[in-house]
C-alpha cells in the first residue's frame, strides 16, 4: 500500500515544464536525414546520440533548432529540403513553428488534412493528438526456389497511428495494423528453420500451407512516456530498439517481434544513459494443446551508457543480460540501473547469459563516418589464447558511409563488415539465449557467418529516393544433425561438434548473395510509390537465382527490408 501512495504522489507531482515526445519510427529515410545533417554540421549532436533508434519526436525538434544559419546556406538544395520534411514531420516539437511550410492548401471537409503530416489532429493547453492512416499495398512475382514454385506477390496493411501528450506531461503513442501478404521463397526456408517471420509476432499461416507461407497477422505498437525530472526520459510499453550505425546491429536490432518494455534514457551534456528492461516471449517451450497456459516469458537487461567525447567522437560501453523466471518470482537484482550484470550474476550464483561490449562513432571532414561495435558474450583468459575454443564467443562490426561522393550532392556510399563466431548468442538453455519469439534479437544470420554489405543511395530531387544495397556472407550452417554454431537456438552444450578447433563458417558453407534496387518516389508527404526489385542466390541451389518484384503503396509505414 505504502509503494501505491508514493508512486501516485510521484506520477501527480511530475513537473509541467518537462514536456515528452513520442518517438518517430525506426525509418530509414528519416534517419539518413538527420545523419547527413549531423555530418555535414561537422558537429555531433547532444540532444541525442544517432546511434541509438528510436529518436524522439522532441530530440529531432530540438537537433533541428540546433543547426545554425551557416550550416544551413551550405547545404544542398535537396538537404534544405529534407530539413524542410523534417520539420512538417516534427512540426509539433518546432522552436519556430511560423517558418514550417505545413498548413494543406485544400483541407478536406474544412478538419481532414488541415495540414499535411496529419489526416487530424486537435491541439491545446490541454492535451495535444494526431490521428493519420497507415497503408501499404503492393503486388509482385518471386521466381522458383528449390522446390519452391514461381508465384505472385502481394502485401496488404492498414491501420491507424495514433501519438499525442496530455497536460504536456504524458505521452502516448499507438499504431496498429491488420496485415496479409505472401512471403519470398527464401524466407519460407528461413520460416522452416527458425519458426519465426522477421520483424513480427504471432502469424497465422493460411491453409498451413508452409511453401506458400502467405501470412495474416495483427501487429501493435503502443507504450506511454513521460519524465519525471528534465534530463529524464522514462517509456513503458511495447515497442522496438536499435543500437549501432550500420544497417545491422551485432547488440540490438528490430528484427524479432515488438516486446514489453520500460526504457530510461538519461541525458546529461554530452552524455547518455539508456536502461531496457524487456520481458520477451521464449517460443520453445511448447504448450500442451488447448491449454490455458500462455507463452512462457523471458527476459533482457540491457544497459548502454555513451559519451561525445569530442565534437566528431562518441565512444560507448554497454551491458546485456538474458534471464528466465526464477521460482521467487522477478529478478530485481537486476531492476538496478548503475551497476555491472556481471556482478549481480556471480553475486546471486546464476547462471544467466551476460555479456558486455563497445561501440565508437567518429565523423570526419563534414563527408565521412566511420564506426563499430564489439559484443563479447564468454571470456576465459586461459580458453582464449587456444586455437578455436568453442566459447571464445564474440561478434563486432566495422562500417564507414561517404556522404556526396566525389562530390556529387545528395550521393552517399555505404560499406559494413559484420561477423560473430559459432555459438555466439546462444545459449544452454532456451531463457537465457539472444533470441525473442523464435528470431534473433540482433543480426538476422544469428552466428557463425562473415558479411559484408554495400549500400549506395542517390537522392536526385527531393521526392526522388534510390538505393542499391548487396549483401554477400559466408553462413556455417548445421547438417548431419550436428550443432555447428551457427542456430542460436540451439543448446550449444549438445551436439556440439569440438571443444576447439572452431572457425567462422564451419559447418555446410552457405554462401549468400542478395541484391535490392529500389525507386521510391514521395506523392505527398509520407506517401511512397516503391518500386523494388531483389536478386538472391545461396549455396543451398547454386544453379538457380530467385527474382522477386514488387511494386506498391506505402503511406506512414516503414519499409523493412528482407536481407538475409
Amino acid at each position: 500500500m505504502r509503494r501505491k501512495l508514493f508512486l501516485l504522489f510521484f506520477l501527480s507531482n511530475l513537473n509541467y515544464g518537462f514536456s515528452q515526445s513520442a518517438n518517430s519510427s525506426i525509418s530509414q529515410i528519416s534517419e539518413s536525414f538527420v545523419e547527413r545533417l549531423e555530418v555535414k554540421s561537422g558537429v555531433l549532436s547532444n540532444s541525442f546520440h544517432t546511434n541509438i533508434k528510436p529518436f524522439t519526436r522532441q530530440q529531432i525538434g530540438d537537433f533541428l533548432a540546433a543547426i545554425d544559419s551557416v550550416t544551413f546556406k551550405k547545404l544542398s538544395k535537396t538537404d534544405k529540403r529534407n530539413f524542410e520534411y523534417l520539420q512538417v514531420d516534427n512540426w509539433e516539437y518546432l522552436h519556430t513553428k511560423d517558418s514550417v511550410k505545413n498548413l494543406s492548401k485544400k483541407p478536406i471537409f474544412r478538419h481532414l488534412y488541415k495540414n499535411k503530416s496529419d489526416m487530424y489532429f486537435v491541439k491545446s493547453d490541454d492535451f495535444d493528438i494526431h490521428v493519420s492512416p497507415v497503408l501499404n499495398i503492393g503486388f509482385g512475382s518471386n521466381s522458383a526456389h528449390g522446390n519452391l514454385k514461381s508465384k505472385s506477390t502481394f502485401i496488404n496493411s492498414r491501420g491507424i497511428e495514433i501519438r499525442g501528450n496530455i497536460n504536456k506531461k504524458l505521452g502516448f503513442y499507438t499504431m496498429v495494423t491488420d496485415n496479409q501478404g505472401s512471403s519470398p521463397n527464401f524466407m519460407v526456408n528461413f520460416y522452416k528453420i527458425y519458426l519465426g517471420y522477421p520483424y513480427q509476432s504471432l502469424v497465422k499461416v493460411k491453409n498451413d500451407d508452409y511453401n506458400l507461407l502467405q501470412g495474416d497477422y495483427f501487429t501493435a505498437i503502443g507504450y506511454f512516456a513521460f519524465k519525471p525530472i528534465k534530463n529524464l526520459t522514462v517509456a513503458f510499453g511495447h515497442d522496438k530498439n536499435f543500437v549501432g550505425s550500420g544497417i545491422r546491429s551485432m547488440v540490438l536490432s528490430d528484427f524479432s517481434a515488438p516486446y514489453l518494455q520500460l526504457k530510461t534514457d538519461l541525458r546529461i551534456g554530452k552524455l547518455q544513459y539508456l536502461s531496457i528492461l524487456g520481458q520477451m516471449t521464449n517460443l520453445q517451450v511448447v504448450n500442451p494443446p488447448f491449454s490455458q497456459i500462455t507463452n512462457a516469458p523471458k527476459y533482457m537487461a540491457f544497459h548502454h551508457l555513451n559519451i561525445n567525447l569530442t565534437k566528431t567522437l562518441n565512444i560507448g560501453l554497454f551491458e546485456s543480460v538474458m534471464y528466465g523466471p526464477r521460482k521467487t518470482g522477478f529478478e530485481l537484482n537486476y531492476l538496478n540501473p548503475v551497476i555491472f550484470y556481471r556482478f549481480v550474476e556471480g553475486y546471486l550464483g546464476s547462471s544467466d547469459n551476460a555479456m558486455v561490449g563497445a561501440d565508437f562513432k567518429v565523423n570526419l571532414f563534414k563527408t565521412f563516418t566511420a564506426y563499430g561495435q564489439y559484443f563479447l558474450d564468454e571470456y576465459n583468459s586461459k580458453e582464449f589464447k587456444k586455437d578455436g575454443w568453442w566459447s571464445k564467443k564474440y561478434a563486432w562490426q566495422m562500417g564507414a558511409k561517404y556522404f556526396d561522393v566525389f562530390k556529387i550532392k545528395n550521393l552517399d556510399f555505404h560499406y559494413e563488415l559484420n561477423r560473430a563466431r559459432p555459438y555466439m548468442y546462444s545459449h544452454f538453455t532456451d531463457y537465457t539465449n539472444y533470441v525473442n519469439y523464435n528470431l534473433p534479437m540482433a543480426h538476422p544470420l544469428g552466428a557463425n557467418f562473415k558479411e559484408n554489405i554495400v549500400s549506395v543511395k542517390y537522392q536526385p530531387h527531393a521526392k526522388v529516393f534510390l538505393s542499391f544495397v548487396a549483401m554477400s556472407a559466408l553462413k556455417g550452417e548445421d547438417k548431419d544433425s550436428s550443432n555447428y554454431g551457427g542456430n542460436i537456438k540451439l543448446n550449444n552444450r549438445i551436439g556440439r561438434i569440438s571443444d576447439y578447433d572452431n572457425y567462422i563458417g564451419q559447418g555446410f558453407e552457405n554462401r549468400i548473395k542478395n541484391t535490392e534496387v529500389v525507386a521510391s518516389v514521395m506523392i505527398k508527404h509520407n506517401l511512397f510509390a516503391d518500386l523494388m526489385y531483389q536478386r538472391r542466390k545461396d549455396t543451398y541451389f547454386e544453379a538457380e537465382t530467385e527474382s522477386i518484384f514488387s511494386f506498391g503503396l506505402r503511406w506512414n509505414m516503414v519499409r523493412k527490408q528482407l536481407l538475409f
